[in-house]
């Protein structure tokens, strides 16, 4: 791989890193690149998964000692995401390369819709304690086949399931959301890595800026918030939108 591209790659992983960690998404940034890149589908899909599995672990170390997660609720559903998205990794192993584009490229338009959409919310918490346990049954149990399947967004519909079913300010939601988030990313890199998709040549850089991005993205949330996060996330999102859908028109 040309050097250039290399450091392009990394310079992906860094900010995706950064956004993951602060307020979901950073899939959408990391993956796109992968596949811009032109590593195949599912050997970028697999090595995605390398590098933000270890940054979403050592933000997940930092958010859980934190104190503002409930550590319950957080654990069955760390749990819960491991055992789905092992099935999800495992369904997307057996369809068509040029599927996983295509739905990338889906996944992506929806996202970015949605957060240019979404108006001011989970600034004031007003949390409902029945709710935090089923809701994140059932998140993670659906949310946990799509992370293996596809992943990118995952972090983005737990925040917002967090913030508008159990009533998190935005902080918790996305501490919340960063451990549960984690055990779907194990779950789909250990099947991934027994079936050798992961180019390790890529993904242990990828990870050491993701680890890099994601520890200053965690900081800086429970610091400062995730406000100033949202512009950033929709210009990148928006380039990568426009990259992709240029390279399927002309395939």
């Amino acid at each position: 791989m040309d050097d250039s591209i290399l450091i392009l790659i990394m310079l992906a992983g860094f900010i995706g890193g950064f956004v993951d960690s602060a307020v979901g998404g950073g899939g959408l940034i990391r993956l796109p690149a992968l596949l811009a890149a032109g590593l195949p589908s599912h050997v970028a899909l697999a090595t995605n998964k390398f590098g933000s599995t270890w940054a979403a672990g050592m933000s997940s170390a930092q958010y859980w000692m934190s104190g503002i997660v409930p550590k319950k609720e957080a654990s069955i559903g760390w749990l819960l995401m491991l055992v789905m998205s092992v099935l999800g990794a495992l369904a997307v192993t057996k369809i068509s390369a040029s599927w996983v584009i295509k739905l990338v490229f889906i996944v992506l338009l929806i996202m970015f819709l949605y957060v240019l959409f979404r108006k001011e919310f989970g600034v004031e918490e007003n949390i409902r304690e029945e709710k935090i346990l089923p809701v994140t049954i059932s998140m993670s149990t659906v949310f946990g086949f799509y992370d293996g399947f596809l992943g990118p967004g995952t972090g983005n519909f737990l925040i917002a399931g967090y913030v508008k079913e159990v009533g998190f300010d935005m902080k918790r939601a996305a501490a919340t959301s960063k451990i549960v988030n984690f055990g779907g990313n194990l779950g789909a890199l250990l099947l991934f890595a027994s079936m050798d998709l992961v180019d390790y040549s890529v993904g242990i850089p990828f990870a050491i800026v993701n680890i890099v991005g994601g520890l200053l993205g965690s900081t800086y949330a429970l610091k400062y918030g995730t406000q100033l996060l949202r512009p950033l996330f929709l210009i990148i999102s928006f380039s990568l939108i426009s990259k992709i859908g240029y390279d399927i028109l002309l395939s």
